[in-house]
């Protein structure tokens, strides 16, 4: 990752991670990120304490269980040189015991997607989402035989598909010609958002996605529904996508952090974190070259109808502009009362199952 990128990505990030909660003091929070010499740079926010790091491949272990990296140190941050695999999940902790466990949350993969772990968010109540559970991703299809070993050594036991049948005939995932993790999918004719394709203007475009999200929420009202109970079930390792990974994920990924009591700023932050891990400008960059289209995210045909969108709308449409994620939560306020009451009353969830889960996930 470029210097640009990591510090745009450690800003988001402490936007998550930094959201006002419950305590009033300041919580421990720290960031993982794969430097471009292989190894994992760890930023954290008691940059004047004495602090301690351990490692394991176990996202839950306890850290007397976990070894010991180094200790006494000060500055904030710390170069670690760790392999990609086996997977290294951290403890850090300060000298007057705060702690916070910490991973990479884009995963290193070499024909990945936007594979990202939901994990580390805190909750209104200080907690911490767990790492290592709950996966979102975009298309698959690249992956390569490395990236397969590597994803099945996280023990995922199951990828939710979120694609219609077509795009899933166009690019159907490779783990489908593997015996796990098992790849599950309701069929459906992907849709047109209403609106998108007539906007002229970016708060134009914005406003037609933030509807668009809404209405994946009803017209993927099966695919959700099943999502929330693989996790009721503790179906995890999970891996949930679609094709670009932001707005048919990005609603789903929305819907599980709020569920699990994310501050709604935090959640905004992630959708947005698509913008540095899948730059917008590089798909528009690929659409505009030989052949059109982006396989596997974009398909010939739709490329033709947004290369004639004005510019700063097909910006929008290619990109996760905070702005529409925002506004479409608002939306789900004023129509049923916020995400948690949208789940309820439409994918098959309760206050027990709710609370069920944050026991699971949470930290």
């Amino acid at each position: 990752m470029h210097r640009r990128e990591f510090l745009m990505a450690a800003a988001a990030n402490a936007a998550l991670l930094l959201a006002p909660t419950a305590f009033a003091r300041i919580l421990l929070e720290a960031q993982a990120t794969r430097s471009p010499a292989g190894g994992i740079r760890l930023d954290w926010t008691a940059q004047n304490l004495p602090t301690s790091i351990f490692v394991s491949t176990d996202p839950d272990a306890p850290p007397s269980y976990m070894r010991t990296l180094k200790t006494g140190l000060r500055g904030g941050h710390a170069d670690l040189p760790l392999p990609i695999a086996p997977r290294p999940y951290f403890l850090v902790s300060t000298q007057d015991d705060a702690q916070v466990r910490v991973a990479e949350r884009l995963l290193p993969l070499q024909g990945g997607r936007n594979f990202r772990d939901l994990g580390g968010y805190r909750t209104d109540d200080g907690r911490q989402v767990r790492w290592g559970r709950i996966y979102r991703s975009g298309v698959m299809s690249e992956l390569t035989a490395a990236d397969m070993d590597y994803l099945s050594s996280l023990g995922i036991e199951v990828i939710c598909d979120l694609r219609s049948k077509q795009e899933r005939k166009s690019q159907p995932n490779p783990f489908l010609r593997t015996e796990a993790p098992e790849v599950v999918a309701t069929d459906y004719d992907m849709f047109a958002p209403a609106g998108l394709m007539d906007a002229t203007t970016t708060a134009q475009a914005i406003s037609a996605f933030a509807d668009a999200y809404v209405q994946f929420t009803q017209a993927l009202a099966p695919q959700y529904t099943d999502l929330f109970a693989r996790l009721v079930r503790r179906q995890t390792p999970l891996a949930f996508n679609c094709s670009a990974g932001k707005d048919r994920t990005g609603m789903g990924a929305a819907l599980i952090l709020s569920v699990l009591g994310v501050p709604r700023e935090a959640v905004v932050a992630d959708y947005a974190l698509t913008q540095i891990y899948a730059p917008p400008s590089n798909l528009i960059k690929q659409m505009a070259g030989p052949g059109s289209g982006t396989p596997g995210v974009v398909p010939a045909d739709q490329a033709k109808a947004l290369g004639r969108m004005p510019s700063e709308v097909l910006s929008v449409v290619m990109g996760s502009d905070p702005a529409i994620m925002r506004a479409a939560l608002e939306r789900i306020d004023q129509k049923f009362g916020g995400p948690i009451e949208l789940a309820k009353s439409s994918f098959g969830l309760t206050d027990a199952r709710i609370s069920y889960l944050r026991a699971v996930y949470l930290i």
